[in-house]
């Protein structure tokens, strides 16, 4: 049996693989109605006025349009009508295509009806890409062509129903080793509460009141069980914790998060773990940090990829802010793949870190672009790779 302290020998940054799902809005504009956007260069996107109650129809002709512009920037794509109608399955274009889809929780807010006039229809949209290695720069080359293609030809608008969703897996599709999911659970545990600051706290989402995405730390069976807790965690008696060096930093974190160490470290199966890292309800199956793929407690999990995905970013068709979270989310998965002691010492200082912020952390000026550039300069993320992002934390929680 494979020790906790082990990584499989497959579980290597090498065979890390990334894919990425966006939801945005595309507004269509029906024939014989003026544009209520004529200073904006790129055409609008038109459909026949016979189709205006014809839903399915003008959603379809929205999808090609999007296919279209992926294909003729160079990569294979199709839509979800086309799959349907050839009797096949999404999973059998995991490996090669992008997937135009209807994207569930995206729709129009106030914004967009005071653009379009109601001269637009707005087409809510989901486009998935095909798992891609993480180490090969063309990944990262490829996704902004086609980002770029799409808001070169498109007015594409994404606001807070909107999300943009990072999957992590390996290549060869099989799931990672029950070691590395610990590995990533226990960051992901630790460092949520910084990540999640790349949410504008004055979002009308910021709590998903649209979207599913919720805490890890506050609606997981873990944070549950942790909260349940009749007795308080002693550190020097986890002997079920067999990894000696996640024992060594126990006894200098709080009780809580010692807990949490112990609950995640002491799991057997990898559907133990995606249960305990998921949430008992169904709003709060997949959450922030999403491990409802290993817990198949429901269709939709057992049908979905064997990839830890994070849902915790609000949507936007800016390519600059998409891949660097993309660059963010590979290096957390990378650190985790890692033999060396860069993994363990940013859990210690992450798990410390939380106890000293208290809770006036929020309340800090500053303090969480702060928190942000330093876990990013401790993971080795260059710098031009989460600059962005550092940008939008600080000027959003000012």
């Amino acid at each position: 049996m494979q020790r906790d302290s082990e990584l499989s020998e497959d579980d290597h940054a090498k065979n890390l693989a990334v894919a990425v799902e966006l939801k945005f809005l595309l507004p269509l504009l029906f024939d014989g109605n003026s544009d209520p956007e004529e200073e904006d260069q790129r055409p609008p996107q038109r459909i026949s006025a016979r189709l205006r109650y014809e839903e399915d129809a003008y959603r379809e002709q929205a999808y090609k349009a999007i296919e279209s512009t992926i294909q003729q920037a160079g990569f294979s794509a199709t839509t979800i009508q086309a799959i349907l109608a050839e009797n096949r399955m999404e999973n059998q274009f995991w490996d090669s295509s992008w997937i135009v889809k209807k994207a569930n929780s995206a729709e129009p807010g106030p914004d967009e009806k005071e653009i379009s006039s109601n001269r637009y229809v707005w087409v809510s949209v989901e486009i998935s890409s095909p798992k891609m290695p993480a180490c090969d720069p063309n990944t990262y080359h490829n996704i902004k062509r086609v980002l770029n293609a799409l808001n070169g030809k498109h007015r594409l608008r994404a606001n807070y129903t909107c999300e943009v969703h990072i999957h992590l897996g390996r290549i060869d599709g099989q799931p990672f080793s029950l070691p590395t999911l610990k590995r990533l659970g226990s960051f992901l545990w630790a460092a949520e509460p910084i990540l999640r600051s790349i949410r504008n706290p004055k979002s009308p989402n910021y709590t998903n009141i649209y979207t599913w995405g919720s805490e890890l730390r506050t609606f997981s069976r873990l944070a549950q069980k942790i909260s349940e807790a009749t007795t308080q965690f002693d550190w020097q008696a986890a002997e079920d914790i067999k990894n000696a060096k996640i024992q060594e930093i126990l006894g200098q974190v709080t009780p809580q998060d010692g807990q949490a160490m112990r609950e995640i470290w002491q799991t057997e199966t990898h559907q133990e773990l995606g249960q305990l890292l998921s949430g008992p309800e169904k709003k709060y199956r997949r959450l922030g940090f999403n491990f409802s793929a290993f817990g198949l407690e429901d269709d939709r999990a057992q049908r979905s990829p064997r990839t830890i995905e994070f849902r915790i970013m609000e949507g936007t068709v800016q390519h600059d802010l998409i891949l660097n979270w993309l660059s963010i989310c590979t290096r957390i998965g990378k650190v985790a793949l890692q033999s060396d002691s860069r993994f363990l010492s940013i859990l210690s200082r992450l798990l410390r870190g939380l106890d000293s912020a208290g809770k006036n952390y929020e309340e800090t000026p500053g303090c969480q672009g702060r928190m942000f550039r330093e876990l990013m300069q401790d993971l080795g993320v260059p710098a031009a790779e989460f600059e962005r992002l550092e940008m939008k934390v600080t000027s959003e929680h000012e």
